[in-house]
């Protein structure tokens, strides 16, 4: 607390410590042979190296760590050359497939996709559900698989509403449902028990 004045000064020895320059040779002496340097590298094991490579702690150290244990269930790190050579392979196959007459089978454009689940829910047996099948070229297995997730729009007329609000903007409401077709009326629907 207080001034600057009224600290004491640091005072400074005036002979420098004893260790000051222990490292460094004085005036009068000499400094000591360099050793000889030891080549970095070596195309034959000399001597030298075989010495260097005797070290005991570190084969003692490598002892205690044991044989190396192989995790097999990694799996393989694919570069990212190989993930945009297959980006490459995708896009030229749908190109190819783009430029043909007609698309390869199991492949459906949207508006035929839309097209085969709207005849799809008037199947009344199996065999209409395989001449669609077949129709659009598709398989029935792949067929069914999609239909288990996916389904075309069905309003019933009775559920829309329309009217007119405040600001004299019509509005319609409606209700979409899920339509299976008659022959599976009695399997039960997907996540229902």
């Amino acid at each position: 607390m207080g001034s600057k004045a009224s600290k004491p000064a640091r005072k400074l020895a005036r002979t420098p410590p004893a260790w000051a320059g222990a490292r460094t040779p004085g005036v009068g002496e000499q400094a000591p042979p360099p050793r000889p340097a030891m080549p970095q590298a070596s195309e034959t094991k000399s001597e030298a190296i075989e010495r260097d490579s005797k070290d005991p702690h570190f084969l003692a150290n490598l002892n205690k760590l044991g044989p190396v244990k192989v995790d097999h269930h990694m799996q393989t790190i694919r570069p990212a050359a190989e993930h945009a050579q297959r980006l490459f392979q995708a896009r030229l196959r749908s190109e190819n497939e783009a430029r043909s007459a007609r698309p390869p089978r199991n492949h459906l454009l949207a508006a035929s996709l839309l097209d085969l689940l709207e005849e799809r829910k008037y199947a009344a047996k199996p065999q209409d559900l395989q001449e669609l099948a077949k129709k659009y070229d598709i398989d029935v297995d792949k067929v069914e698989r999609l239909v288990r997730y996916v389904n075309s729009v069905s309003i019933p007329q009775d559920s829309v509403k329309r009217w007119v609000d405040d600001e004299g903007v019509e509005r319609v409401t409606m209700m979409a449902t899920w339509i299976n077709p008659p022959i599976e009326q009695d399997k039960p629907l997907l996540g229902s028990s």
